[in-house]
């Protein structure tokens, strides 16, 4: 499952939660602190997933389903946000999920990543991610976009409370929400895609993987809510300039 990914002068890869250290609802690649982990866990967990990198800093941002863009160069200290950009070659851009959506964002010049969950796709975190890279010199249409495994339709049930939401974000919720037997269910990848189209985005790629239907592969937060599991882990996914 965890495989590299080679595009262009780029490499990536959506890690499951299989290959790691910890033990029992964190088993194994959990690389999320302060989550009920052993922080020697997650710290080596992270070194096994840097390993297949090669000599990179890592950067992680502290995410908050914000709809915050950071561009990550030697003056800035990195604060919260959802969405990270560089075109550093010393680098490694990371993001930490469990049902929400990692976003890899490649352009020629500047490479990026985000955390997507419904609020931050709700709040624009995607279109701010594509028109700050666009501003920077990008061209939408030149850009590479891989959505690694997430949260999909059979299994992102909702309430009434969240079509309301959608109807005040201007979304029709019939475009995005299945009604299956008396309950509602949230087309999320469908919605990802649409603002990325919208985005002017035509190069995407998109895992049919779904997190909650795979729990022996990924973590997943709505999984262990519904089975009643205390701690949920983070699978870690990354992206940087390959090594020349």
């Amino acid at each position: 499952m965890n495989k590299i990914h080679f595009h262009e002068k780029y490499y990536f890869c959506f890690f499951s939660r299989n290959g790691g250290v910890s033990k029992s609802e964190f088993s194994s690649l959990n690389c999320a602190y302060n989550k009920g982990d052993i922080n020697e866990n997650v710290s080596m967990n992270r070194k096994i997933a840097l390993e297949l990198f090669k000599k990179k800093k890592l950067v992680i941002p502290n995410q908050t389903h914000s709809n915050i863009v950071l561009q990550v160069n030697k003056h800035n200290k990195l604060l919260e946000a959802d969405a990270v950009i560089s075109d550093r070659d010393d680098l490694l851009l990371g993001i930490l999920t469990a049902d929400c959506a990692p976003i890899i964002v490649l352009g020629k010049k500047l490479y990026g990543i985000i955390h997507v969950g419904w609020k931050g796709l709700l709040n624009n975190i995607i279109e701010n991610t594509i028109n700050k890279i666009v501003s920077k010199g990008e061209n939408a249409k030149n850009i590479n976009i891989f959505v690694g495994p997430h949260l999909k339709k059979n299994s992102f049930e909702v309430k009434d409370d969240f079509i309301k939401i959608l109807k005040e974000k201007k979304i029709d919720p019939e475009k995005f929400v299945m009604n299956k037997k008396k309950k509602f269910y949230f087309d999320f990848t469908k919605l990802i895609k649409s603002k990325l189209k919208n985005s002017e985005i035509s190069k995407l790629n998109i895992s049919n993987d779904d997190t909650f239907n795979n729990p022996n592969h990924f973590f997943s937060h709505r999984y262990c809510h519904i089975n009643k599991i205390k701690n949920c882990g983070r699978q870690i996914s990354l992206v940087g300039i390959k090594n020349i």
